[in-house]
Protein backbone atom coordinates (compact mmCIF):
# COMPACT_ATOMS: atom_id res chain seq x y z
CA UNK A 1 0.00 0.00 0.00
CA UNK A 2 1.17 3.55 -0.94
CA UNK A 3 -0.21 6.80 0.16
CA UNK A 4 0.83 10.32 -1.55
CA UNK A 5 -0.04 13.33 -0.25
CA UNK A 6 -0.05 17.03 -2.11
CA UNK A 7 -2.10 20.03 -0.54
CA UNK A 8 -2.06 23.86 -0.39
CA UNK A 9 -2.77 24.79 3.07
CA UNK A 10 -3.03 29.11 4.04
CA UNK A 11 -0.74 29.89 7.19
CA UNK A 12 -1.10 33.32 9.01
CA UNK A 13 1.36 34.83 10.87
CA UNK A 14 3.04 32.07 11.83
CA UNK A 15 7.16 31.54 12.77
CA UNK A 16 7.17 27.66 12.27
CA UNK A 17 10.84 27.40 11.48
CA UNK A 18 13.38 29.69 12.38
CA UNK A 19 16.84 29.39 11.94
CA UNK A 20 19.76 31.47 13.55
CA UNK A 21 19.61 33.93 15.57
CA UNK A 22 21.52 37.36 15.36
CA UNK A 23 21.99 39.14 18.72
CA UNK A 24 18.56 39.63 19.55
CA UNK A 25 16.74 38.60 16.18
CA UNK A 26 15.83 35.37 15.33
CA UNK A 27 15.37 34.71 11.94
CA UNK A 28 12.77 32.85 9.81
CA UNK A 29 14.22 30.19 7.26
CA UNK A 30 14.36 30.96 3.54
CA UNK A 31 14.87 29.03 0.54
CA UNK A 32 15.65 30.10 -3.06
CA UNK A 33 12.79 29.19 -5.59
CA UNK A 34 12.99 30.02 -9.16
CA UNK A 35 10.39 30.84 -11.51
CA UNK A 36 10.52 30.38 -15.01
CA UNK A 37 8.28 33.09 -16.30
CA UNK A 38 9.90 35.71 -19.01
CA UNK A 39 13.45 34.54 -17.45
CA UNK A 40 14.48 32.38 -14.46
CA UNK A 41 14.10 34.81 -11.73
CA UNK A 42 15.43 33.38 -8.44
CA UNK A 43 13.00 34.68 -5.00
CA UNK A 44 13.74 33.84 -1.03
CA UNK A 45 10.74 32.78 0.10
CA UNK A 46 10.14 31.86 3.80
CA UNK A 47 9.80 27.56 4.09
CA UNK A 48 9.08 25.05 6.47
CA UNK A 49 12.06 21.91 6.35
CA UNK A 50 10.82 18.57 5.93
CA UNK A 51 12.98 17.75 9.27
CA UNK A 52 10.60 19.77 11.02
CA UNK A 53 7.62 18.05 9.40
CA UNK A 54 9.21 14.66 10.12
CA UNK A 55 10.44 15.32 13.51
CA UNK A 56 6.36 16.24 14.27
CA UNK A 57 5.22 12.98 12.46
CA UNK A 58 7.34 11.30 14.47
CA UNK A 59 6.96 12.53 17.81
CA UNK A 60 3.11 11.59 17.03
CA UNK A 61 3.90 8.14 15.94
CA UNK A 62 5.94 7.26 19.06
CA UNK A 63 3.04 8.50 20.91
CA UNK A 64 0.06 6.86 18.57
CA UNK A 65 2.49 3.44 19.04
CA UNK A 66 2.86 3.70 22.66
CA UNK A 67 -0.68 3.91 23.03
CA UNK A 68 -1.70 1.07 20.90
CA UNK A 69 1.04 -0.86 22.99
CA UNK A 70 3.86 -1.35 20.26
CA UNK A 71 7.54 -1.29 20.96
CA UNK A 72 8.74 2.58 21.08
CA UNK A 73 12.91 2.47 22.34
CA UNK A 74 13.26 4.88 25.30
CA UNK A 75 14.83 7.98 23.23
CA UNK A 76 11.82 7.50 20.38
CA UNK A 77 9.18 7.57 23.44
CA UNK A 78 10.74 10.99 24.78
CA UNK A 79 10.89 12.48 21.21
CA UNK A 80 14.28 12.41 20.97
CA UNK A 81 15.54 10.95 17.36
CA UNK A 82 19.14 10.00 18.01
CA UNK A 83 17.63 6.60 16.19
CA UNK A 84 20.38 3.63 17.44
CA UNK A 85 23.30 6.15 15.96
CA UNK A 86 26.32 4.36 17.93
CA UNK A 87 27.26 1.82 20.51
CA UNK A 88 26.16 3.83 23.45
CA UNK A 89 22.96 5.04 22.04
CA UNK A 90 22.12 1.78 21.48
CA UNK A 91 22.73 0.32 24.53
CA UNK A 92 20.52 2.98 26.31
CA UNK A 93 17.60 3.23 24.28
CA UNK A 94 17.48 -0.78 24.41
CA UNK A 95 19.00 -1.69 27.56
CA UNK A 96 21.56 -4.38 25.56
CA UNK A 97 24.70 -4.23 24.12
CA UNK A 98 24.70 -3.93 20.01
CA UNK A 99 25.22 -7.75 18.27
CA UNK A 100 27.95 -8.69 16.41
CA UNK A 101 26.32 -9.03 12.83
CA UNK A 102 24.74 -6.71 10.38
CA UNK A 103 21.35 -9.17 10.39
CA UNK A 104 21.16 -8.70 14.14
CA UNK A 105 21.87 -5.15 14.46
CA UNK A 106 18.70 -4.58 11.89
CA UNK A 107 16.32 -7.42 13.17
CA UNK A 108 17.01 -5.78 16.85
CA UNK A 109 16.37 -2.29 16.02
CA UNK A 110 13.26 -3.38 13.86
CA UNK A 111 11.40 -5.36 16.24
CA UNK A 112 12.32 -2.97 19.32
CA UNK A 113 11.34 0.41 18.40
CA UNK A 114 8.52 0.95 15.68
CA UNK A 115 9.88 4.85 14.85
CA UNK A 116 13.14 3.46 13.66
CA UNK A 117 11.30 0.75 12.05
CA UNK A 118 8.85 3.18 9.89
CA UNK A 119 11.32 6.67 10.29
CA UNK A 120 15.02 4.96 9.59
CA UNK A 121 18.02 4.51 11.34
CA UNK A 122 22.26 4.95 11.32
CA UNK A 123 24.08 3.06 13.13
CA UNK A 124 27.08 4.68 12.36
CA UNK A 125 29.20 1.46 14.21
CA UNK A 126 31.31 -1.15 12.90
CA UNK A 127 29.71 -3.25 10.82
CA UNK A 128 27.49 -0.02 9.71
CA UNK A 129 23.72 -0.66 9.14
CA UNK A 130 21.52 1.64 8.10
CA UNK A 131 17.60 1.50 7.07
CA UNK A 132 15.56 4.56 4.72
CA UNK A 133 12.69 5.99 5.84
CA UNK A 134 9.18 4.56 4.52
CA UNK A 135 7.62 8.20 4.70
CA UNK A 136 8.55 10.68 2.82
CA UNK A 137 8.37 14.55 3.34
CA UNK A 138 9.70 17.72 1.53
CA UNK A 139 9.89 21.36 2.56
CA UNK A 140 6.92 23.56 2.39
CA UNK A 141 7.25 26.81 0.44
CA UNK A 142 4.56 29.19 -0.85
CA UNK A 143 2.79 28.30 -3.95
CA UNK A 144 3.37 29.70 -7.42
CA UNK A 145 0.68 31.97 -7.76
CA UNK A 146 1.59 34.35 -4.74
CA UNK A 147 5.74 33.89 -4.66
CA UNK A 148 5.88 36.99 -6.26
CA UNK A 149 4.20 38.95 -3.15
CA UNK A 150 5.31 36.84 -0.36
CA UNK A 151 6.94 38.90 2.15
CA UNK A 152 8.53 38.28 5.69
CA UNK A 153 8.12 40.96 8.48
CA UNK A 154 9.98 41.06 11.89
CA UNK A 155 7.57 42.08 14.85
CA UNK A 156 9.10 43.78 17.82
CA UNK A 157 8.85 42.00 21.57
CA UNK A 158 10.17 43.25 25.06
CA UNK A 159 10.78 41.33 27.97
CA UNK A 160 11.00 42.06 31.99
CA UNK A 161 8.84 44.52 34.11
CA UNK A 162 9.92 48.05 34.85
CA UNK A 163 9.88 49.14 38.07
CA UNK A 164 11.15 45.68 39.80
CA UNK A 165 14.27 45.27 41.57
CA UNK A 166 14.69 42.34 38.74
CA UNK A 167 15.69 44.91 36.09
CA UNK A 168 18.76 45.98 38.01
CA UNK A 169 22.29 44.21 38.03
CA UNK A 170 25.41 45.44 39.59
CA UNK A 171 23.74 48.83 40.20
CA UNK A 172 22.85 49.59 36.79
CA UNK A 173 19.34 50.62 36.13
CA UNK A 174 18.18 48.71 32.81
CA UNK A 175 15.16 49.05 30.79
CA UNK A 176 13.39 46.25 29.08
CA UNK A 177 15.08 43.79 27.02
CA UNK A 178 13.58 44.12 23.18
CA UNK A 179 14.01 41.31 20.46
CA UNK A 180 12.65 40.41 16.80
CA UNK A 181 11.15 38.12 15.38
CA UNK A 182 10.19 37.04 12.29
CA UNK A 183 7.16 35.89 11.12
CA UNK A 184 5.32 34.92 7.61
CA UNK A 185 2.26 34.64 5.71
CA UNK A 186 1.79 32.68 2.75
CA UNK A 187 0.07 29.51 0.90
CA UNK A 188 2.29 26.78 1.38
CA UNK A 189 2.73 24.12 -0.67
CA UNK A 190 2.70 20.44 1.29
CA UNK A 191 3.65 16.60 0.81
CA UNK A 192 3.99 13.97 1.89
CA UNK A 193 4.62 9.99 0.64
CA UNK A 194 4.60 6.70 3.15
CA UNK A 195 5.36 3.26 1.95
CA UNK A 196 4.32 0.31 3.55
CA UNK A 197 6.06 -2.46 1.63
CA UNK A 198 9.03 -3.24 3.91
CA UNK A 199 7.51 -2.24 7.30
CA UNK A 200 8.82 -4.88 9.68
CA UNK A 201 10.92 -6.23 7.30
CA UNK A 202 14.59 -6.20 6.45
CA UNK A 203 16.09 -3.80 3.80
CA UNK A 204 19.70 -4.09 4.61
CA UNK A 205 20.53 -7.76 4.84
CA UNK A 206 20.75 -9.14 1.82
CA UNK A 207 20.47 -12.44 2.15
CA UNK A 208 17.33 -13.60 0.03
CA UNK A 209 15.77 -15.85 2.89
CA UNK A 210 16.23 -12.90 5.37
CA UNK A 211 14.35 -10.61 2.61
CA UNK A 212 11.68 -12.67 2.08
CA UNK A 213 10.80 -13.32 5.82
CA UNK A 214 9.12 -10.28 8.28
CA UNK A 215 11.28 -9.70 11.12
CA UNK A 216 7.67 -8.91 13.56
CA UNK A 217 4.55 -10.79 12.81
CA UNK A 218 1.91 -10.04 9.94
CA UNK A 219 -0.29 -8.38 12.91
CA UNK A 220 2.20 -6.46 14.11
CA UNK A 221 2.90 -5.44 11.01
CA UNK A 222 -0.84 -4.33 10.50
CA UNK A 223 -0.76 -2.53 14.05
CA UNK A 224 2.30 -0.18 12.95
CA UNK A 225 0.80 0.39 9.33
CA UNK A 226 -2.15 1.91 11.13
CA UNK A 227 -0.01 3.25 14.01
CA UNK A 228 1.45 5.48 10.93
CA UNK A 229 -1.24 5.90 9.13
CA UNK A 230 -3.63 7.20 12.19
CA UNK A 231 -0.16 9.53 12.94
CA UNK A 232 -0.49 11.03 9.57
CA UNK A 233 -4.33 11.76 9.97
CA UNK A 234 -3.40 13.86 13.75
CA UNK A 235 0.06 15.85 12.04
CA UNK A 236 -2.57 16.87 9.34
CA UNK A 237 -5.65 17.55 11.59
CA UNK A 238 -3.96 18.89 14.61
CA UNK A 239 -1.07 20.72 12.64
CA UNK A 240 1.54 18.50 14.70
CA UNK A 241 4.41 19.94 13.41
CA UNK A 242 6.76 23.64 13.80
CA UNK A 243 8.27 25.84 16.53
CA UNK A 244 7.33 28.74 18.45
CA UNK A 245 3.78 28.19 18.53
CA UNK A 246 3.58 28.64 22.45
CA UNK A 247 3.34 32.18 21.21
CA UNK A 248 3.02 32.26 17.61
CA UNK A 249 0.26 30.16 17.37
CA UNK A 250 -0.73 30.12 13.91
CA UNK A 251 -3.75 30.34 11.73
CA UNK A 252 -4.42 27.95 9.51
CA UNK A 253 -6.88 26.99 6.53
CA UNK A 254 -6.70 24.22 4.04
CA UNK A 255 -7.35 25.62 0.89
CA UNK A 256 -7.48 21.67 -0.77
CA UNK A 257 -5.71 18.79 -0.80
CA UNK A 258 -5.38 15.71 -2.99
CA UNK A 259 -4.75 12.08 -1.50
CA UNK A 260 -4.21 9.09 -3.64
CA UNK A 261 -4.09 5.37 -2.15
CA UNK A 262 -2.45 2.56 -4.50
CA UNK A 263 -2.56 -1.12 -3.83
CA UNK A 264 0.21 -2.06 -6.86
CA UNK A 265 2.95 0.01 -6.46
CA UNK A 266 4.17 3.99 -6.69
CA UNK A 267 2.04 6.24 -7.25
CA UNK A 268 2.37 9.99 -6.19
CA UNK A 269 0.00 12.82 -6.44
CA UNK A 270 2.32 15.56 -8.59
CA UNK A 271 3.45 18.65 -6.87
CA UNK A 272 0.89 21.22 -5.55
CA UNK A 273 3.08 23.80 -5.84
CA UNK A 274 0.62 24.81 -9.27
CA UNK A 275 -2.90 25.45 -8.88
CA UNK A 276 -2.87 22.25 -11.78
CA UNK A 277 -2.01 19.81 -9.36
CA UNK A 278 -5.64 18.51 -9.17
CA UNK A 279 -6.00 18.01 -12.71
CA UNK A 280 -2.56 16.96 -13.46
CA UNK A 281 -3.09 14.19 -10.89
CA UNK A 282 -6.36 13.40 -13.13
CA UNK A 283 -4.33 13.18 -16.24
CA UNK A 284 -1.55 10.99 -14.29
CA UNK A 285 -4.12 8.59 -12.91
CA UNK A 286 -5.43 7.47 -16.23
CA UNK A 287 -2.30 6.69 -18.08
CA UNK A 288 -0.70 5.60 -14.69
CA UNK A 289 -2.97 4.04 -12.79
CA UNK A 290 -1.24 1.87 -10.27
CA UNK A 291 -4.68 0.27 -8.54
CA UNK A 292 -5.12 3.96 -7.12
CA UNK A 293 -8.00 5.63 -5.58
CA UNK A 294 -8.26 9.38 -5.52
CA UNK A 295 -9.88 11.71 -2.45
CA UNK A 296 -9.57 15.30 -3.41
CA UNK A 297 -10.62 18.51 -0.99
CA UNK A 298 -11.44 21.97 -1.93
CA UNK A 299 -12.53 24.18 0.00
CA UNK A 300 -16.40 25.68 -0.90
CA UNK A 301 -14.97 29.56 -0.06
CA UNK A 302 -12.36 28.99 -2.92
CA UNK A 303 -15.41 28.08 -4.91
CA UNK A 304 -17.63 31.31 -3.93
CA UNK A 305 -18.34 33.73 -6.83
CA UNK A 306 -15.75 36.50 -6.97
CA UNK A 307 -18.71 38.70 -6.65
CA UNK A 308 -18.74 37.21 -3.29
CA UNK A 309 -14.95 38.38 -2.34
CA UNK A 310 -15.56 41.46 -3.69
CA UNK A 311 -19.07 41.61 -1.50
CA UNK A 312 -16.71 40.72 1.24
CA UNK A 313 -13.96 43.14 0.55
CA UNK A 314 -16.04 46.22 -0.10
CA UNK A 315 -18.29 45.80 3.21
CA UNK A 316 -14.51 45.83 4.86
CA UNK A 317 -13.61 48.90 3.27
CA UNK A 318 -16.88 50.31 4.71
CA UNK A 319 -16.61 49.23 8.31
CA UNK A 320 -12.88 51.12 7.96
CA UNK A 321 -14.15 54.30 6.61
CA UNK A 322 -16.76 54.87 9.42
CA UNK A 323 -14.61 53.38 12.63
CA UNK A 324 -11.76 55.40 11.60
CA UNK A 325 -14.43 58.48 10.69
CA UNK A 326 -15.76 57.73 14.46
CA UNK A 327 -12.37 57.64 16.36
CA UNK A 328 -11.32 60.86 14.68
CA UNK A 329 -14.53 62.84 15.61
CA UNK A 330 -14.10 61.25 18.70
CA UNK A 331 -10.68 62.91 19.14
CA UNK A 332 -11.22 66.37 17.66
CA UNK A 333 -14.12 66.54 20.61
CA UNK A 334 -11.92 65.08 23.07
CA UNK A 335 -9.25 67.87 22.15
CA UNK A 336 -12.17 71.01 21.59
CA UNK A 337 -15.65 70.20 22.29
CA UNK A 338 -16.57 73.69 21.26
CA UNK A 339 -15.83 73.10 17.82
CA UNK A 340 -17.71 72.81 15.09
CA UNK A 341 -17.61 70.41 12.23
CA UNK A 342 -20.53 69.06 9.87
CA UNK A 343 -19.01 65.48 10.03
CA UNK A 344 -21.99 64.23 8.19
CA UNK A 345 -21.14 66.77 5.12
CA UNK A 346 -17.45 65.28 5.56
CA UNK A 347 -18.09 62.14 5.29
CA UNK A 348 -20.66 62.46 2.07
CA UNK A 349 -17.82 63.96 0.43
CA UNK A 350 -14.92 61.85 1.38
CA UNK A 351 -16.70 58.50 0.52
CA UNK A 352 -17.17 59.36 -3.09
CA UNK A 353 -13.48 59.85 -4.09
CA UNK A 354 -12.48 56.86 -1.21
CA UNK A 355 -14.12 54.70 -3.20
CA UNK A 356 -12.86 55.35 -6.47
CA UNK A 357 -9.50 55.01 -5.06
CA UNK A 358 -10.25 51.53 -3.24
CA UNK A 359 -12.27 50.13 -6.04
CA UNK A 360 -8.95 50.72 -8.53
CA UNK A 361 -6.88 49.39 -6.08
CA UNK A 362 -9.40 46.07 -5.68
CA UNK A 363 -9.49 45.57 -9.77
CA UNK A 364 -5.74 45.66 -10.03
CA UNK A 365 -4.78 43.84 -6.61
CA UNK A 366 -2.59 40.53 -6.84
CA UNK A 367 -5.30 39.48 -4.38
CA UNK A 368 -8.56 39.74 -7.08
CA UNK A 369 -6.36 37.75 -9.83
CA UNK A 370 -5.30 35.49 -7.56
CA UNK A 371 -8.66 34.72 -6.29
CA UNK A 372 -10.18 34.63 -9.89
CA UNK A 373 -6.99 32.50 -11.50
CA UNK A 374 -7.56 29.60 -9.09
CA UNK A 375 -11.33 29.66 -8.56
CA UNK A 376 -10.96 28.84 -12.23
CA UNK A 377 -8.46 26.20 -12.33
CA UNK A 378 -10.30 24.20 -9.35
CA UNK A 379 -13.93 24.66 -11.13
CA UNK A 380 -12.09 22.89 -13.90
CA UNK A 381 -10.75 20.05 -11.73
CA UNK A 382 -14.25 19.89 -10.21
CA UNK A 383 -15.99 19.25 -13.22
CA UNK A 384 -13.29 16.90 -14.32
CA UNK A 385 -13.77 14.50 -10.91
CA UNK A 386 -17.03 14.64 -11.36
CA UNK A 387 -16.99 13.06 -14.69
CA UNK A 388 -15.04 10.64 -13.67
CA UNK A 389 -17.61 9.60 -10.17
CA UNK A 390 -14.85 10.88 -8.18
CA UNK A 391 -15.76 12.60 -4.61
CA UNK A 392 -15.41 16.06 -4.37
CA UNK A 393 -15.05 16.64 -0.49
CA UNK A 394 -16.14 19.96 1.35
CA UNK A 395 -15.35 18.94 4.50
CA UNK A 396 -11.17 18.13 5.06
CA UNK A 397 -11.31 16.12 8.13
CA UNK A 398 -13.58 13.80 6.21
CA UNK A 399 -11.88 13.51 2.84
CA UNK A 400 -8.44 12.55 5.41
CA UNK A 401 -10.56 9.95 7.37
CA UNK A 402 -12.14 8.30 4.47
CA UNK A 403 -8.71 8.65 2.40
CA UNK A 404 -6.87 6.83 5.91
CA UNK A 405 -9.48 4.29 6.11
CA UNK A 406 -9.06 2.73 2.58
CA UNK A 407 -5.70 2.80 3.12
CA UNK A 408 -5.99 0.68 5.92
CA UNK A 409 -8.87 -1.23 4.33
CA UNK A 410 -6.37 -1.86 1.28
CA UNK A 411 -3.45 -3.46 3.08
CA UNK A 412 -5.75 -5.79 5.58
CA UNK A 413 -7.47 -7.56 2.01
CA UNK A 414 -4.20 -7.86 0.04
CA UNK A 415 -2.82 -10.78 1.32
CA UNK A 416 0.20 -10.33 -0.92
CA UNK A 417 1.61 -7.57 1.18
CA UNK A 418 1.92 -10.49 4.05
Amino acid sequence: MFISIRGRVLINVEALNMTESVGNYVKHRKVPVVLPEFNYATYFVPAISGETIAHGYQEKLAEIASKKKLSVCKYCNLGIFLKSTDKEVFKESFGINPPKSEKDIEETIIRNCTVEDIGGFLYAEAPNVNRTSSFFVGYMIPVKESIESVVIESQLHSRYALGTKFVKKRGERRGQMIYYVEISSAPYVFSFDFDSRFVGKYTFVVDEKARNNSIVSNDERRKRIEAALDSIKELLVETCFGAKKTRFLPIISWESIAIAVSKDGVFTVPSSFSVNYIENSINKLDKYNKGTKLFVYINPEVLEDTSEYIKKTTKELIDSFYKYAEEFEKCLKEKDPEAKVDFKKIIRERLESFFERKIEELAASSDLRYVSTIKKKYLKAKEMLEKKGIKVYDKFEECLKDAIEEAKGVYSNDKRLD
